[in-house]
């Protein structure tokens, strides 16, 4: 990354990136040790591949969604990314610094929650937070609280962490990373344990902290309903690889607009006819949503008024008319299942 406009513009970047592990030590493998020193030796030991030339970029002041199976490598990768596990290859940049050279610097701006967290169990949440005030002077007990209140814990402040929940315990690890105003935040799994209460605060606060704090966010979780809230950017792997990554708008967007048409049940023939010969439709099925009929559309350049228009001038009676979008889950499917078909068609700019 030469180009400071490149810099500017780039919060984090991986290039090329390649990480194998060796078989976990058992006594399995202990048996098995003089043919893997033997196999070694010679170069035909195998490990396993876990990140594949895994290259992508993370826009500043973005959310960005970081997606794939289990066992697609999304842990790895956050941790690659800081330093936590050495790389077989390739580069990791945060800010601008190479991670492997410039570790300080690249790391002074940046929180993260990629493992468990873990705390003092006799202190109080908020004695916790106190601690790092110690260390970093410019956090006070006003902005302990201040953090605390932004993760809804502040009622909590005075509770032993040993009576925290899972859930609570990613807040309070989030409210110590708040402290330090961070202008990257990577999170792994954030809602964890939480309840869908504590969830949809999590949601929020993510969602407040790129809109007004020009923080970037990179998130990995498999709640894609979440991550269709918060994020607008997403990249998508699978098997250690890219398969697919953008803004959401553009991932999401279709040629057509979408809708799901109900009328009465013995209508819909006729209504499928007529429908047909619409120059305003590009396509009309008959689907069933749960155990009921419906008419499923797809409108032509934002004709929906005049198809509606028409299908009640034409005297069918409409119980309901409703537009209907791409999910996210949706898309996440279907590019995770062509790329385990090996049906890659490389959706979105791979940067």
């Amino acid at each position: 990354m030469n180009n400071n406009s490149e810099i500017r513009e780039t919060a984090i970047e991986t290039q090329n990136l390649r990480k194998s592990f060796g078989e976990p030590f058992s006594f399995k493998r202990l048996l098995k040790f003089p043919l893997e020193i033997i196999a070694r030796l010679s170069g035909r030991y195998k490990r396993k591949e876990v990140l594949k030339d895994l290259s992508f970029t993370v826009p500043r002041g973005s959310a960005v969604g970081f997606l794939g199976p289990n066992g697609a490598g999304k842990s790895t990768t956050l941790k690659v990314i800081l330093n936590l596990i050495k790389k077989d290859a390739g580069k990791c940049f945060i800010l601008g610094f190479d991670t492997a050279y410039k570790y300080d610097e690249a790391l002074k701006s940046t929180g993260a929650l990629v493992e468990l967290p873990v705390f003092y169990e006799y202190m109080s949440g908020y004695d916790n937070l106190l601690i790092t005030s110690h260390i970093f002077t410019h956090i006070t007990p006003e902005s302990i609280n201040e953090a605390l209140k932004k993760v809804g814990l502040y009622e909590h402040k005075s509770k032993k962490v040993s009576q925290y929940s899972t859930g609570m315990r990613q807040k309070l690890y989030v409210a110590k990373i708040l402290l330090m105003n961070p202008e990257i935040i990577i999170l792994d799994e954030p809602t964890s344990g939480m309840d869908p209460k504590g969830q949809a605060e999590m949601r929020e606060l993510l969602k407040n902290l790129t809109q007004n704090n020009d923080t970037t966010v990179l998130i990995s979780s498999h709640l894609l309903y979440e991550i269709e809230q918060v994020c607008d950017h997403v990249v998508i792997i699978q098997s250690g690889e890219v398969v697919a990554c953008g803004r959401v708008s553009e991932l999401l967007a279709t040629e057509y607009e979408t809708y799901e048409l109900e009328i009465r049940q013995d209508a819909i023939k006729e209504c499928l006819a007529r429908l047909s010969a619409s120059p305003y439709i590009a396509g009309a099925e008959e689907i069933l949503r749960g155990n009921e009929p419906l008419i499923f559309l797809k409108i032509k350049d934002k004709n929906s008024s005049k198809v509606l228009k028409s299908i009640i001038e034409n005297g069918f009676e409409v119980f309901n008319f409703t537009r209907v979008k791409k999910s996210l889950e949706e898309f996440f499917l279907n590019v995770t299942d062509s790329a385990a078909n090996g049906d890659n068609n490389d959706i979105g700019p791979k940067q």
